[in-house]
């Protein structure tokens, strides 16, 4: 939705908008402000969010359910919904959801395009992969890629150290892999083809990260080991060349800025372990737009909406955020936004747990830095979990020459990036295979629906 942003930003300030209880039930909104004399008691005010126990037990009979983090409900307390830029801005926003065609995939598969490989006596090892529709015009418009999800640990290749002060930035260097992110991709594949009969191109580094970090600089990426960099530099511009193919087959659209991009959507498959949230890990996938906690802090007033405080070249969605009727605001956290259509899409499997699979950000839970700060989800040490808000893939790769030192000339690609959680990737021993399964199918509806929303229905 289209706004007049500036004057959106001081209207959002000094309005709340009430909204219907039962649509925030599992909402996770910014916490209202006590007024003077309100810490308890007849007088004290809850504000409706995500669950809460302490809070739901003592609301009155009429109100929703209370914040996880507002200590100060009092028995009678009076209930506020919370108004936030997101639901002002994007409320009206309608997403469309792209039905599965029940069409019949025949003959269609995943083709391996392209195959690097490292070749010795006695040894042949495929190290990056390059996966898609043997004909091109039965591509659908969406790169799926998977840095992480590699085992390969060949001995000619040394070890990376998490500390080495050669390649390594200040915080250390990443070596463990994203478990059964490259199984997951695949079945998103997989599942794209049976619902749309369209293939999806698949770019997965079969190398352990111990070995090559596909989502970091050649340096700190491959450690200086010739064959590790060429793979680093194979994986990159296989990505490339799966673009470059989206953009012959879909061609490319200006936006309002008169920026040029391709149409179609880049997926960059991630796995985190979050131990420093509650439950073992956090259940929430975290998707990631290339914009951290502060840049999504609903209680930063200059942060109202955020394309005020994001510049065009700040962030991914840099082409998307500009098309007709489409802001980045309702693009990150609004109905239409990949985390809350996914929300809605939640698999069977996964509703057992209040949040597994949900969206950070989404609709839903808008505001990442509030959940990563609330002792409900958060049981770090510091107070504070980690949010992963997009690495290295979805900053070059938003732009078609990205081994040009991209800038902000030049056609664009969006991007996005999805950090999967524990209880998706591992579930149990029993029930993992149909859990992915499942996850990948309602994935493949949701990324879809929001291409098809942004570009068209031919897109896939």
């Amino acid at each position: 939705m289209k706004v007049n942003l500036l004057a959106f930003a001081l209207c959002c300030i000094l309005s709340h908008v009430q909204a219907d209880d039962t649509r925030y039930e599992r909402f996770y909104l910014r916490e209202r402000a006590l007024p003077q004399g309100g810490n308890g008691g007849s007088s004290g005010i809850c504000v409706a969010g995500s669950l809460s126990e302490e809070c739901g037990a003592k609301k009155n009979e009429s109100c929703g359910l209370c914040s996880a983090y507002s200590l100060e409900c009092g028995v009678n307390s009076e209930c506020v919904e919370a108004s936030t830029c997101t639901n002002s801005i994007c409320g009206g926003d309608i997403a469309n959801t792209r039905e599965p065609l029940h069409c019949t995939p025949s003959g269609l598969s995943l083709s391996i395009l392209k195959n690097f490989e490292y070749a010795d006596v006695g040894v042949t090892d495929s190290l990056v992969k390059l996966l898609g529709p043997s004909d091109p015009t039965m591509a659908a418009a969406l790169v799926i890629v998977v840095p992480h999800g590699g085992s390969l640990r060949p001995d000619y290749i040394n070890d990376r150290k998490t500390n080495d002060p050669t390649y390594c930035p200040s915080g250390g260097c990443r070596v463990s892999a994203d478990s059964y992110t490259k199984q997951i991709a695949e079945q998103i594949a997989s599942k794209f083809i049976q619902n749309y009969c369209k293939v999806p191109y698949l770019i997965i580094n079969e190398l352990h990260r111990s070995k090559m970090d596909a989502n970091r600089e050649k340096e700190e990426a491959a450690f200086g080991n010739a064959i590790a960099e060429s793979a680093w530099t194979k994986f990159h511009e296989y990505i490339n060349e799966a673009q470059t193919h989206i953009q012959t087959e879909f061609d490319t659209v200006y936006n309002e800025a008169s920026i040029e991009g391709v149409r179609g959507l880049v997926f960059d498959v991630h796995g985190y372990a979050g131990t420093d949230w509650h439950n073992e890990g956090s259940d929430f996938i975290q998707w990631g737009y290339r914009l951290g906690k502060d840049s999504l802090d609903q209680n930063a007033v200059n942060n109202c909406p955020i394309d005020i405080t994001s510049s065009s070249t700040r962030g991914s969605f840099t082409h998307a955020r500009q098309m007709p009727d489409e802001s980045l605001e309702c693009l990150v956290r609004g109905p239409k936004s990949l985390g809350q259509r996914f929300n809605d899409q939640l698999p069977l499997s996964l509703a057992s747990s209040m949040t597994c699979g949900r969206g950070l950000p989404s609709l839903d839970y808008q505001d990442p830095k509030a959940v990563a700060s609330d002792p409900t989800y958060c049981a770090d040490n510091d107070g504070v979990c980690s949010y992963y808000s997009g690495g290295y893939d979805v900053k070059v790769h938003e732009r078609m020459d990205w081994d040009n030192d991209p800038t902000f000339s030049g056609i664009h690609m969006n991007t996005v990036q999805a950090e999967l959680p524990r209880c998706i990737r591992f579930a149990t021993d029993e029930t993992r295979n149909a859990v992915h399964e499942e996850f990948a199918d309602k994935l493949s509806i949701a990324l879809c629906s929001f291409m098809t929303d942004l570009f068209g229905s031919d897109i896939c």
